[in-house]
């Protein structure tokens, strides 16, 4: 017993000591890092590659500027907007042209079909025949969930099979990349769930609760990594980059991480790791087998350059969603070049198209250079253009998205329960309590007010 108290005290000794550790160096940990560093507390962030940004990750080749992962973020809380001010971002934000912030399409006989933006293009719309649409008009009717349920249960239920088909199966696609019969209405839906739950009608409560000025959207001139990079040079001399962690241990009150080069020793952890990662360093069961259940999807990256003369399909928008019945091998393609103006020459376009997902992991499967061809030959014939890009671009994410299924309330308590037997121990990640760059900010702001 003795030999093991010198053993950590030895250890103890010859660590790096902090009294905050945040593991990984994504939005959600920089954020983190970011709101500590306002209060002068004494932090390292551990970050396991040699850059930080997480998903995001801007590249900039060909002329072209184009993202690995998330191509937009809303302006939709003040957490993003004070974060982006206080790295002197706010005047070189890149927005979006008009068109792009009303204009989305899905599919309809393999053509671009524009969604409703008002209730007389809805009613004109083709995507619904009039019994689908008078269903809508029978919402405030429908008896409210009294548990929660699948995304597809919920809106066939309250709004019919037509808007779940045509609108909402679209929408999880382009979140998500997920399968609406698998994933949680309470979760997934948040603030229709919750309207439901408070009013009785989705349409009710979105009547009578307080209405917000539309969310926009943004960019910067050299991609989303502008923010990530500031934010990373600012905070230089408080991450640890090439940092694999091989354990976590709990010694008396505090917490003993090692990694393959040092020693680490700190009173608290926040983790903003995925939780597949972070299941590797945790010796509770309960939250070890939760982590462990969370599915990511796999989803491949292509982007296509071509010249602007090529195309003859000039349809202005940010883009197209499919659904299970369009039978595309694509989720959903952006059209880059038409949201940001910047991002290309200006006699070029580019398009980003995501594959993968819940129902296209087989596709997943394939070799780079066969999956491009496949989707590249689609992505040509619904924009009319004869003639090959110019350019192309891919990336994997063999884990790519977490699916906010409906064992999700189950991770979110175990979670809670987790923190609540080890109060310094902390979880933070976009596998939970919301998916976005915006969401993830928003959570760390709200978490270091809380905590610190």
């Amino acid at each position: 017993m003795c030999f093991q108290c010198l053993f950590w005290l030895n250890l103890c000794i010859a660590s790096i000591k902090k009294h905050t550790i945040i593991l990984g160096a994504g939005i959600t940990g920089l954020s983190t890092a970011h709101y500590l560093s306002l209060k002068n507390k004494d932090f390292i962030v551990l970050e396991k590659k040699n850059r930080v940004g997480g998903n995001i990750q801007s590249i900039q080749k060909n002329g072209f500027t184009f993202e690995n992962g998330p191509n937009t973020v809303l302006l939709n809380n003040d957490s993003i907007t004070s974060l982006i001010k206080a790295y002197d971002l706010w005047d070189v934000m890149s927005k979006p042209k008009e068109s792009a912030e009303n204009n989305r399409y899905v599919l309809l006989n393999s053509r671009l079909q524009l969604l409703p933006r008002n209730p007389l293009e809805f009613l004109k719309s083709p995507l619904l025949n009039w019994k689908q649409k008078l269903r809508l008009f029978k919402e405030p009717f429908v008896a409210k969930h009294n548990q929660n349920t699948s995304v597809a249960e919920f809106i066939s239920k309250r709004f019919g099979e037509g808007i779940l088909h045509q609108f909402v199966e679209p929408f999880v696609t382009g979140i998500y990349s997920g399968n609406p019969q698998n994933m949680s209405a309470k979760h997934t839906l948040k603030l229709i769930w919750e309207a439901e739950q408070e009013y009785g009608s989705v349409i009710k409560g979105m009547i009578k609760k307080e209405r917000k000025a539309k969310a926009k959207m943004f960019n910067f001139p050299n991609g989303l990594s502008q923010l990530t990079d500031a934010m990373a040079n600012k905070l230089s001399s408080q991450i640890q980059y090439d940092c694999t962690i091989k354990s976590i241990e709990k010694s008396g009150d505090d917490y003993i991480i090692k990694s393959t080069d040092d020693t680490f020793s700190c009173q608290k952890i926040i983790s903003t790791l995925p939780a597949h990662a972070l299941s590797n360093y945790i010796s509770d069961e309960n939250l070890k087998s939760e982590l462990n259940a969370v599915e990511y999807v796999p989803v491949d990256v292509f982007h296509f350059g071509f010249n602007k003369n090529d195309i003859k399909n000039q349809s202005q928008g940010f883009g197209v969603l499919t659904k299970p019945s369009d039978n595309k091998h694509f989720l959903g393609i952006l059209f880059n070049s038409r949201i940001f103006s910047h991002i290309s020459p200006k006699d070029k376009e580019l398009f980003t198209v995501i594959v993968g997902g819940s129902r296209q992991k087989e596709l997943c499967k394939l070799e780079p250079i066969d999956l491009e061809n496949i989707v590249v030959k689609e992505l040509m014939d619904l924009m009319e253009c004869e003639q090959t890009p110019i350019f192309s671009n891919h990336y994997k994410y063999k884990k790519g998205i977490p699916q906010y299924d409906m064992n999700h309330q189950s991770l979110v308590d175990t979670i809670e329960n987790f923190e609540k037997n080890n109060p310094n121990f902390h979880i933070l990640g976009n596998y939970y309590n919301g998916i976005s760059v915006s969401d993830s900010i928003l959570k760390a702001n709200n978490f270091v007010k809380i905590n610190y």
